[in-house]
């Protein structure tokens, strides 16, 4: 898929003010490897290369590390029996691999996804060896359809920001912030070899003597780029940080690099256009229920997210009420309690201490909100034994109002299962890419906790194949 005409003339446009080929002199950083994104993804391939002995250049278009992994959930989706078998789960790489596969609507690489099948096991390992500590127990999050998402010890994402930039730090990896990368440069055979990036207020150009690696994550930000590829969300907020707006997928595609699925963009449940605090109610499928304004329930909770979104926008309000008690809020991670409290002082969230009291405040039939949440917890009795979902029934009782955010761009450039961009098949010199800014992992839905998994197996793997391959 190419990207589209507008988006190729404007992006296209920036690039006729410099040269397309890199000189050989006038560098102002050199490093064997050059990461352009300091996420999951970059992290990752920045403290795997200099482990593998590479000068390492890290550059962050933003103040601080972390991109979106920094505010994700933090859930974790890989295979492990030492967590899974004590809690009688059964699972296999192709149950992972199926689960993606088909949910994905198979037009997937079955190559990508096998890979991050297999190894996403190894990279559990290697960041737990760096001091990531997870809770023993795996959960059913939104989305995910099994239960083998792992959860930090350390609310959202601040885990594997912590422990991967203090390794980063230790191995001398030099980490520029505020430092937006902006164009790939290349020599006259056509290998990259290094690429511009604006530093605050000035230009500078980075030489990588062995390989890029472009890790700057998708373009859930970027409205306009959003909106020209899915009509539906005009107009949505999003919950992706302000990096988040594809500059260095444009630079790639004018090179030459091919793209992929740029359609496929992914909404989570988040506050409505006016909210002010993002309330996560949502995240462990086994404890909420979404109802819509007239208190009935018009979802399963456990469908794909793309079907979530489809049916939470059908309805009149574009919007839903989701619904916990209050263990599913003691269950749930430190900021999401915080969130939740905050929330309910700003009117983004309602607390009560009956689901009766709960339905006057959210304009509702009381019986027919009671109802709906007995049924509920009459069918979890029958099946409890198959879904490990829990009743809504302690007090005191939490819900808000959710509309659909953008939450993650599932296309992207085209790699192979060693993370070499391609274009039109054929790998270009001296380029890979890991994490949200590729495509072809997840086709038109993503399973919930492979955004992490994806983020950090291919960061691993774009580092060791880099330097494979220099």
């Amino acid at each position: 898929m190419m990207l589209r005409r507008d988006f190729m003339i404007s992006a296209g446009a920036c690039a006729l003010s410099y040269p397309s080929l890199a000189q050989e002199n006038d560098w102002d950083y050199d490093c064997d490897v050059l990461v352009i994104g300091a996420g999951a993804a970059g992290l990752s391939a920045a403290v795997r290369a200099s482990e593998l002995g590479a000068r390492v250049i890290l550059i962050e278009k933003r103040e601080i590390i972390g991109g979106n992994t920094l505010i994700s959930g933090g859930f974790l989706g890989v295979i492990d029996p030492v967590r899974q078998i004590p809690l009688g789960i059964t699972d296999s790489e192709e149950r992972h691999f199926n689960d993606i596969w088909i949910n994905g609507g198979q037009i997937a690489k079955p190559a990508l996804i096998r890979t991050l099948v297999k190894e996403s096991q190894r990279m559990l390992g290697w960041l737990e060896n760096k001091g990531v500590k997870f809770r023993n127990e795996v959960i059913e999050i939104y989305g995910s359809h099994h239960p083998r998402c792992h959860q930090p010890i350390l609310p959202n994402g601040t885990s594997y920001v912590r422990a991967l930039s203090s390794e980063a730090m230790s191995r001398k990896v030099q980490i520029l912030n505020s430092t937006a990368g902006q164009k790939l440069l290349q020599n006259n055979e056509g290998r990259v070899i290094g690429a511009e990036a604006r530093q605050k207020n000035k230009g500078v150009r980075i030489r990588a003597d062995k390989a890029v690696i472009l890790t700057a994550g998708g373009f859930g930000a970027n409205q306009r780029m959003v909106e020209s590829f899915d009509e539906r969300l005009v107009g949505l907020p999003t919950n992706c940080t302000t990096g988040s707006t594809g500059e260095m997928l444009l630079s790639a595609a004018r090179i030459g690099v091919s793209t992929v699925d740029l359609k496929a963009i992914q909404c989570l449940p988040g506050p409505l256009p006016t909210g002010r605090i993002r309330v996560r109610f949502h995240n462990d499928v086994s404890r909420f229920i979404l109802i819509n304004s007239d208190g009935k329930r018009f979802v399963d909770e456990r469908s794909r997210r793309d079907e979530l979104t489809d049916r939470i926008l059908s309805t009149p309000q574009k919007s839903c009420f989701c619904i916990i008690d209050n263990d599913a809020l003691v269950m749930a991670d430190l900021i999401v309690q915080r969130d939740a409290i905050r929330a309910a002082e700003t009117g983004d969230a309602i607390k009560a201490d009956s689901i009766e009291e709960l339905a006057q405040k959210l304009g509702i039939d009381s019986a027919v909100l009671r109802q709906t949440i007995e049924e509920r917890n009459n069918t979890i009795k029958a099946d409890n034994e198959k879904n490990k979902r829990f009743p809504i029934a302690k007090a005191p009782f939490w819900a808000a109002r959710v509309g659909m955010c953008v939450h993650y761009t599932m296309g992207g450039l085209v790699i192979d299962s060693s993370t070499r961009c391609l274009s039109d098949g054929r790998p270009v010199p001296g380029l890979f890419a890991a994490g949200e800014i590729t495509g072809g992992i997840h086709g038109r839905n993503r399973i919930g906790g492979n955004g992490l998994a994806d983020a950090f197996t291919f960061g691993m793997i774009a580092a060791e194949q880099a330097l494979k391959n220099a």
